[in-house]
């Protein structure tokens, strides 16, 4: 009797199971959908910022190379004269770059301050400035 009884309570506990509604409500899935639409929005922003911060560092590497290229042709082939100034252009990673040197006195007379600014061609801020010194030989 005891095996009947334990029998009957089991398909009564399975019909109690099979009869409840397991489905979402519409609210849970109202505010499902807005979690996940503001992750998204969360994800593209991310993704729009990284890329921005790519393309400004890559600018900034290019430009920082330009300018080295042109203390390395001060130091060997280019030797500058006090309060010179100089402009041109080179090309560096697939785009054109616009430099600028000036030369001024320092406080001593065995040394040159230079200036280099470095900007896309037709930009109007520099992306590169690097003061420094030279000997004046």
């Amino acid at each position: 009797m005891n095996k009947k009884l334990q029998s009957i309570q089991m398909v009564k506990f399975y019909q109690k199971l099979l009869n409840t509604n397991k489905g979402f409500s519409l609210i849970e899935v109202v505010v499902a959908l807005f979690i996940l639409s503001s992750s998204i929005l969360v994800l593209y922003n991310l993704i729009l910022s990284t890329s921005a911060s790519i393309f400004n560092l890559e600018n900034h590497y290019l430009s920082k190379e330009v300018a080295n290229n042109r203390i390395a042709m001060i130091h060997t082939i280019e030797k500058p004269n006090l309060n010179l100034n100089r402009n041109g252009f080179m090309d560096m990673g697939g785009k054109e770059w616009q430099w600028e040197e000036s030369y001024t006195e320092s406080d001593s007379k065995d040394l040159f301050k230079y200036e280099i600014l470095v900007k896309l061609k037709d930009s109007e801020t520099y992306s590169y400035r690097i003061q420094g010194y030279i000997v004046n030989e």
